[in-house]
């Protein structure tokens, strides 16, 4: 009887290792394409960072 609870548990816990991998793979993915489905507004090809400099002027007016 203990052998047929025992393999229970190690069914219970490949599904839960395999639910855990599938989440973090779809996890990762979602990271590693997040740049491509949400790029970076390009403002002019000569800005090296592609942040326009009123951005970074609005940004630190308020900290003033």
């Amino acid at each position: 009887m203990e052998a047929k609870g025992l393999s229970e548990v190690v069914w219970s816990i490949n599904i839960m290792l395999a639910i855990l991998l599938v989440g973090v793979g779809i996890a990762i993915y979602y990271i590693f394409m997040y740049d491509t489905w949400y790029p970076n507004e390009q403002v002019s090809e000569d800005s090296s960072t592609g942040i326009p400099s009123g951005e970074i002027a609005g940004e630190t007016e308020g900290a003033h």
